[in-house]
């Protein structure tokens, strides 16, 4: 299958110069704090709950894609590179390069949510994911500097006026190639979630609060993590990791 147009210049952002590339993992509590606090979801089991689908489209070793099987009877995780979760990845993969309708048909999936690649990067996996039209919405794990900037607003912000800006009260630790429970950051992090299924509207400001990491923290979530890799760098204030992966669940 061909890369359309211009998809070398965006793969070309995206080599791992390094042996382990810029990974940056998501702790789990952070994912049920946002399929628990701010979607209103039920557990897969709980009275209430419904079938429902996701794609976890940056999902790395699983960190994000394991919790959300907790919400979800579906999860379909991929990446366009390979970290040990699943089989999707590669190029067909490519969250980016590669035309939506190749992928899936339009509106396969209720919500699509990830850790996007940090930096210019993350806009064009929103776009690309509202190009998907899941039927409920996208949601992403952003720096909360990533709200600002002239251009991010006038082309994304006012264009696609996200439904809810959740920022947590307390760190969400996020550290280069490797899940730390113990760990810490200097970095804000915010979930921003964009609604398909209800007209734009106000953008409503709310807040993660103190105590969702020991509120949606689990013993098994242990499981996932792993130690330091050749350099010990948390994760960045405001950075480019150029990489992703691919995995499906």
């Amino acid at each position: 299958m061909s890369s359309p147009k211009n998809s070398r210049a965006v793969m070309a952002s995206r080599v791992e110069p390094k042996k382990f590339g810029d990974y940056f993992p998501t702790p789990p509590w952070a994912t049920r704090a946002l399929c628990d606090l701010l979607l209103h979801l039920k557990r897969v089991g709980e009275a209430g709950w419904g079938p429902l689908k996701v794609w976890e489209c940056a999902c790395g070793g699983g960190h994000m894609a394991i919790p959300l099987r907790e919400y979800f009877d579906l999860v379909w995780a991929s990446d366009l590179f390979n970290r040990g979760f699943g089989d999707a990845h590669g190029e067909f993969w490519d969250f980016l390069t590669v035309l939506p309708e190749w992928q899936f048909p339009p509106g396969t999936f209720d919500w699509i949510i990830t850790n996007p690649p940090f930096g210019m990067l993350a806009q064009q996996f929103v776009e690309r994911a509202l190009a998907h039209k899941p039927k409920r919405g996208v949601a992403v794990l952003v720096p909360l500097r990533w709200l600002e900037t002239i251009e991010r607003v006038a082309t994304l912000f006012l264009a696609h006026p996200p439904a809810i800006v959740a920022v947590f009260a307390e760190r969400v630790p996020i550290h280069k190639g490797r899940y730390d429970p113990k760990g810490s950051t200097a970095t804000a992090y915010c979930w921003i979630i964009f609604r398909t299924d209800q007209e734009a509207s106000s953008t409503q400001l709310i807040w993660v609060p103190p105590g969702s990491k020991g509120q949606f923290s689990k013993l098994n979530d242990l499981e996932l993590a792993t130690g330091p890799e050749l350099q010990d760098q948390p994760g960045p204030l405001f950075s480019l990791p150029e990489t992703m992966e691919a995995c499906s669940a």
